[in-house]
């Protein structure tokens, strides 16, 4: 027997070892405190078009590349009116012909307003600037102020139009396409916007 103690000194060290190394394995086994919940959000969706909207969309992409081709409304050959009506048309909307026709109707739309389907037209200044300033020149007063070409506004101030090179697009920030800038109609929606 041991003199004046239950246990000696190295064994109640181990033993105190031994009951610590318990209690962790016992605390270990003990379920961890609640954590807060990770909120994450979903991404902002998408801006959705309308199923008129969507609709325009296809049939703009039918006439995409499509040849120039004075008085078509075809894929096979169109000119700027030609496919603001024809893609219109695919919609159920029905518009005059001509751009001077096209630009009377419709809700007028400010530039910096300009969404996804909207009509954007431009003066004869787009025809003078290819032709030259002294030819331009020439022109009686008041010419080069009348609409004479248009196309639909995609967004980004991008636009889809015919062009001689056939149906493409274009950015209204080109030098000629701001210049020659003058209004935009809105087809799709009742509602007046402001503008020109």
């Amino acid at each position: 027997m041991l003199k004046g103690t239950f246990l000696g000194a190295p064994c109640l060290f181990s033993l105190l070892a031994l009951m610590g190394g318990m209690l962790g394995l016992l605390a270990g086994c003990a379920p961890a405190p609640p954590r807060p919940p990770v909120v994450t959000l979903p991404p902002p969706p998408p801006p959705s078009l309308t199923s008129r909207e969507a609709a325009l969309e296809k049939a703009m992409a039918e006439f995409y590349r499509a040849p120039y081709r004075q008085g078509g409304v075809t894929p096979g050959g169109v000119d700027c009116s030609g496919l603001v009506l024809a893609v219109f048309q695919r919609v159920g909307l029905a518009l005059p012909r001509t751009v001077e026709e096209q630009y009377k109707v419709g809700q007028p739309v400010a530039r910096t307003h300009l969404r996804f389907g909207d009509v954007v037209f431009f003066n004869r200044y787009c025809q003078a600037k290819k032709s030259g300033p002294y030819v331009a020149s020439l022109w009686p007063p008041g010419y080069l102020s009348q609409v004479c070409h248009n196309g639909i506004y995609l967004g980004n101030g991008r636009f889809l139009h015919a062009s001689p090179r056939g149906v493409e697009v274009a950015s209204l920030d080109a030098e000629v396409w701001r210049l020659s800038f003058a209004g935009a109609r809105r087809y799709l929606a009742s509602e007046p916007i402001g503008g020109t």
